[in-house]
């Protein structure tokens, strides 16, 4: 399996490119006329240099891009203060639905957080409390969430959350941001709760909602209702003979101590690669992990299967990649060259000097891409008869999953692994960020710059699990014991 041109650039751009925030979140600004410039210029950076206004298979791309500005010029009007400002931005980047297109406040507003005294969290398709204080009269844990002023209780999610997070018709997204349903952010655009109806013990109840500022509470209860992935990437011989693969991160900065970490194991993995392949199981532990470079789960596959075996049964990455060819794209090109020259292997420098090359010529002829194409090798040797592996090889995933994470479910279940846990995240075919900053210098800007052509994978399709864990309701132990039984049928 080769690496390819599509090389993950934007797990390097973090630690070569960086910008600060060179205004003042002072009081004394025009929040609306800053929503106003900074939405203006969302659209503008992303008609130049985003690969969907020139999408012959997205032809509503262009449509969303002038709606979602159109919304937030009308949100300026009801905008007087930072917090407005901040939320209709996120209006606006989360309507794209995607999760490379996003804005990051450099700035840390003052607002301080309420709450109604309990926090909810999706299980399955319900809405279910899961923390609430003592004492207060409120709905119990393990209720269940009704409507809200005749509102129902997915309305009211999608409402209160799905507009302003987007990508709200993924498990995942729900998962992963429930618990903020009933925490008021300041978000002008998404008006607070005054009753609501929960079904407790069988029958539905109504509870007036009174809201109180949340403080360290509120945070300790977020805490507490959190899963903890790994913390480092390791790996652990069991004591039933199984191995546990933490990789809770796929950081490509080598300054970085996950870096230090991720090698660790990959040597590891060279050292046992015998017992790894005779194994009762092998688990993937990818909880927690929100991507990266994908070099480091294809280097973990070629260790384990072998080449020959991934030569014969690696994923369609893409056909080809579409760069969107403009001046800025271009230019980010040359900065990240000249940082990483030195620093990134040797086949990252070459693709950009040959990326920087073709997308110069691309601009000179008015083309709006300049396409990135493969050639189609055929496989060196006979396809291996079996596996190498005989282990059961289980692939851990939780709804953090994203990005170089799908990467590697990819070319793990491709290989022969089985997907468990909770479904993962998704991405579209618009990949490789790079960040611009708005006029007010409050926030940056990420804009997906090329677009993948014949991916398996398709447009914002999460990997499902083949035997789905309640994650969210089993400690270490459950956990383990789920995966021994599953490893013994």
């Amino acid at each position: 399996m080769k690496l390819k041109s599509a090389l993950p650039l934007m797990a390097f751009a973090a630690m070569a490119v960086g910008h600060n925030a060179h205004a003042s979140d002072g009081q004394d600004r025009d929040w609306a006329d800053t929503l106003r410039q900074d939405a203006t210029a969302i659209h503008a950076a992303l008609q130049d240099s985003h690969p969907g206004p020139y999408d012959p298979l997205n032809p509503d791309f262009r449509r969303q891009l002038d709606e979602g500005l159109n919304t937030a010029l009308a949100r300026a009007s009801q905008t007087s203060s930072m917090d407005g400002w901040w939320w209709a931005i996120r209006g606006y980047v989360a309507s794209f639905d995607d999760a490379h297109v996003f804005a990051s406040l450099k700035v840390t507003s003052a607002y301080e957080r309420r709450w109604p005294g309990f926090l909810t969290a999706y299980q399955g398709d319900d809405i279910v409390v899961t923390t609430t204080q003592a004492g207060a009269d409120m709905p119990p844990a393990g209720s269940k969430l009704v409507s809200c002023d005749g509102v129902p209780a997915e309305a009211l999610a999608s409402q209160r959350l799905g507009q302003f997070r987007g990508r709200w018709f993924l498990k995942a997204q729900r998962q992963r941001f429930g618990d903020l349903l009933f925490i008021d952010e300041g978000n002008p655009f998404a008006p607070l709760p005054a009753q609501c109806d929960f079904e407790v013990d069988g029958q539905s109840r109504a509870y007036a909602l009174q809201w109180r500022v949340g403080g360290d509470e509120l945070q300790q209860a977020q805490t507490a209702a959190a899963a903890v992935p790994a913390t480092k990437a390791h790996l652990t011989r069991l004591d039933d003979g199984g191995f546990w693969i933490a990789t809770p991160t796929f950081d490509a900065n080598p300054q970085s101590a996950s870096f230090g970490s991720l090698n660790a194991v990959l040597d590891g993995m060279a050292a046992r690669q015998d017992e790894l392949r005779s194994a009762p199981y092998v688990v993937f532990d990818l909880r927690g992990n929100r991507g990266g470079s994908s070099s480091w789960s294809q280097r973990m596959a070629r260790t384990l299967w072998g080449e020959a075996w991934l030569e014969h049964h690696a994923p369609k990455s893409s056909q080809a990649v579409d760069w969107r060819a403009s001046t800025a794209n271009h230019a980010y090109l040359g900065e990240i060259h000249d940082i990483l020259k030195g620093q990134a292997p040797d086949e990252v420098i070459a693709f950009l000097d040959e990326a920087r090359v073709g997308m110069g010529e691309a601009i000179a002829r008015g083309d709006a891409y300049w396409t990135e194409t493969f050639e189609s090798e055929a496989a060196q040797s006979p396809a291996p008869s079996t596996s190498p592996v005989s282990s059961k090889v289980f692939i851990l995933t939780d709804y953090m999953c994203v990005s170089a994470c799908l990467d590697a479910v990819d070319v793990w279940k491709a290989a022969g692994g089985i997907q468990i846990g909770t479904e993962t995240s998704a991405d579209t075919l618009y990949m490789e960020i790079r960040e611009t900053e708005l006029p007010s210098g409050l926030s940056g800007l990420s804009i997906p710059i090329k677009v993948y052509r014949g991916r398996e994978r398709g447009h914002n399709q999460p990997h499902t699990p083949d035997h789905p864990l309640p994650l969210e309701t089993l400690d270490d132990a459950a956990l383990k014991a789920a995966i021994r039984q599953l490893a013994a049928n």
